[in-house]
């Protein structure tokens, strides 16, 4: 009998603007776009992307009612970020005049973080694990 494993999470989030939350993904946070799904005739913009950085990835998929699954409404994504350096990452997010909806505090479980929103009203959670 083989082994099996986890090989790795995917976290989706649903965004209202494809092409707005690459450009805020890509200036607020440093990301790239690595994939981009689309249709050059039917959805230029692509409805479906991937986004990386250092060993973070996020994907996000374009809220387009009629939905099958209600997961795919804008605006109800949580994406929680584990840095390292999270002084640095906050700085340089303040230095890009980004909104910083909560700033950095020590989490009741050990962690500093800082909070953001997106502009499909995603709630980002940048944290630092101080405890390890």
């Amino acid at each position: 009998m083989s082994e099996s494993s986890f090989v790795r999470a995917v976290l989706v989030l649903p965004v209202s603007d494809m092409n707005q939350a690459r450009d805020w993904y890509a200036n607020a946070l440093g990301f790239e776009t690595a994939y981009l799904h689309n249709d050059p005739v039917e959805d230029p913009d692509g409805n479906y992307a991937i986004l990386r950085r250092d060993g973070a990835e996020v994907h996000l998929i374009l809220d387009e009612p009629p939905r099958d699954h209600p997961w795919t409404t804008a605006g109800i994504g949580y994406l929680f970020l584990l840095v390292r350096g999270v002084d640095a990452v906050y700085q340089q997010v303040q230095a890009k005049s980004v909104t910083v909806t909560r700033g950095i505090k020590k989490e009741g479980w050990g962690a500093r973080a800082f909070q953001l929103t997106d502009p499909s009203r995603n709630l980002i959670l940048i944290a630092e694990d101080t405890q390890s």
